[in-house]
């Protein structure tokens, strides 16, 4: 399996959801039982049965899933920033042109760990197009790449250590 990498606060999140999730799926098996019990002969024909069993499929499949992330997880510390090429954890501010339209504009993300994308704190994961357009480049680097708007190119304008110190747009 890949390896994929998570802050220690998202890991947390992960088996917190995995708790849950076993938890739910403990009480909808229960449940499914009792729905099988009072249909008698006719369970086939218990349409309230037949979503309990549609729901304890989906989740345990998604309970498979999130051990899956956890097993092949790898915690990064998202303070150990690389300020000269992006990296996971790196903080970039960017030029994104639009080839289309001319349209420009400067934007700063931080590079962050698997599912944890957060656009109203602009944090895009590294293995999200975005993130993984950014990935290796330097500042002044210039790369080319292909959006639902159409033709991008990313200029990297520079890295910085922390939050603190980006300027204000």
């Amino acid at each position: 399996m890949a390896r994929i990498y998570v802050s220690e606060e998202q890991l947390k999140k992960l088996q917190k959801d995995l708790e849950d999730a076993t938890n739910n799926l403990s009480s909808l098996r229960k449940e499914k039982n009792l729905a099988y019990t009072a249909s008698g002969d006719t369970w086939h024909d218990n349409p309230y049965f037949n979503k309990l069993m549609q729901d304890e499929e989906n989740l345990a499949r998604k309970i498979i899933e999130i051990q899956q992330t956890i097993s092949g997880a790898e915690i990064y510390n998202p303070s150990l920033r690389n300020v000269e090429q992006v990296r996971l954890g790196s903080i970039v501010r960017f030029i994104r042109r639009y080839h289309k339209n001319g349209e420009e504009t400067i934007e700063t993300w931080e590079i962050v760990g698997f599912g944890e994308t957060d656009v109203s704190r602009n944090h895009v994961a590294y293995n999200a197009p975005l993130g993984m357009t950014l990935i290796g480049m330097k500042p002044g680097d210039t790369k080319q790449a292909t959006t639902p708007k159409g033709a991008v190119e990313y200029e990297i304008i520079d890295l910085y250590p922390d939050w603190n110190v980006v300027p204000k747009e």
